[in-house]
C-alpha cells in the first residue's frame, strides 16, 4: 500500500521542504509584482476586460497581443 502525504513529508526531509515552500507565502507560481503590472498594463492597453476568454500573450520579439486563453496556455508546453 502506497504512503500516506503525511507520512512522505514526515520521512522525507527534502520533499517536506519543497511541500512547506510550494504552499508558504507565494506558492509554486508567485510572480513579482512588476511581471504583474506589466502584464496589467498590457491588457488595458489592448482593452482587454477581465471574463472576455483573451489573454495578453508575450510576442517573441517583444511587446504583447491579444491571443485566446486557450492557444497562449498551450504556448509554453513542450511540442
Amino acid at each position: 500500500m502506497a504512503k500516506s502525504s503525511t507520512e512522505t513529508y514526515r520521512t522525507n526531509a527534502k520533499s517536506r521542504a519543497k511541500h512547506n515552500k510550494d504552499n508558504g507565502k507565494g506558492g509554486k507560481y508567485a510572480h513579482s509584482n512588476e511581471y504583474k503590472s506589466e502584464h496589467y498594463r498590457a491588457r488595458k492597453k489592448l482593452g482587454l476586460k477581465k471574463g472576455d476568454k483573451r489573454d495578453a500573450a508575450r510576442k517573441p520579439g517583444g511587446g504583447f497581443k491579444a491571443q485566446s486563453l486557450k492557444i497562449n496556455r498551450g504556448n509554453n508546453r513542450p511540442a
